[in-house]
């Protein structure tokens, strides 16, 4: 058993007393991450994967909605630019729930290495996928860069189904 630092304890102490447990956080962040692959894969369906011509940025703003001529002048539909802005928003949205979830994992599961390593090797490849991301825009929709971002994509899942259900299996209260 891991010895705590009085800081880890209260810690610790904190976290086992809110009404959201560390299952519940890492469950959303697998379901988030989860539904940024769909809203990736309905992107791509759609041809809309290079609605948005830069990056990380969008028509060179970060909310192109609130620029309509940007809408009106672009050879995309709205749907098209709005499905690849909101991919990008939500997919920065997942990486903050999985930073929140690793950090999450070594505080309540400080004894448990699969559930630590597991969340760790999710944010660890986190990186990797916005890096794939902003070249899946920047180099023309490749094939092996796409192909690539999706396969990150998928290790960040099941990392994260890894967490979540050994958590859940070691039936902890936190």
């Amino acid at each position: 058993m891991a010895q705590h630092s009085p800081n880890s304890n209260y810690l610790r102490k904190m976290i086992s007393e809110s009404p959201v447990r560390y299952g519940h956080i890492a469950g959303l962040t697998l379901g988030l991450t989860y539904i940024v692959m769909l809203l990736g894969a309905y992107t791509s369906a759609i041809g809309a994967g290079l609605s948005c011509p830069d990056w990380p940025t969008c028509y060179g703003t970060w909310v192109p909605f609130l620029q309509p001529d940007i809408i009106a002048n672009s050879p995309y539909s709205a749907l098209q630019i709005f499905a690849e802005w909101a991919h990008r928003g939500l997919a920065m949205t997942a990486g903050l729930f999985i930073a929140g979830t690793a950090v999450g994992a070594w505080i309540v599961y400080s004894d448990d290495p699969l559930v630590k390593w597991s969340a760790t090797t999710a944010l660890v490849l986190l990186p990797f996928q916005v890096v794939l991301g902003g070249l899946t825009v920047t180099g023309n929709l490749k094939p092996i860069i796409v192909t690539t971002h999706l396969g990150v994509a998928t290790l960040i899942l099941l990392s994260l189904l890894t967490t979540v259900l050994t958590a859940y299996l070691r039936n902890r209260r936190v």
